[in-house]
């Protein structure tokens, strides 16, 4: 996936697709690069579909294998 760096613990994912805003990611290098082999960008795209969602879909340090929260 095509992430810009934000800093050097803050990651995003331009909108794509059916995705109505941006992907942020708080994770460092080695936590990201682990995050894109499981299910937590997917499951942080689809939020990033949902209606209402406002600035972003993020992922947080413990979202690996899981939770995406939406704004």
């Amino acid at each position: 996936m095509d992430f810009k760096k934000i800093s050097d613990t803050v990651w995003e994912l331009p909108a794509q697709g059916e995705m109505k805003v941006p992907v942020r990611v708080y994770a460092d290098e080695q936590l990201l690069a682990q995050m894109q082999r499981d299910r937590s960008m997917g499951q942080a795209k689809n939020v990033a579909t949902l209606p209402g969602i406002v600035k972003a879909s993020f992922v947080m340090p413990d979202g690996h294998e899981g939770f995406a929260v939406s704004v």
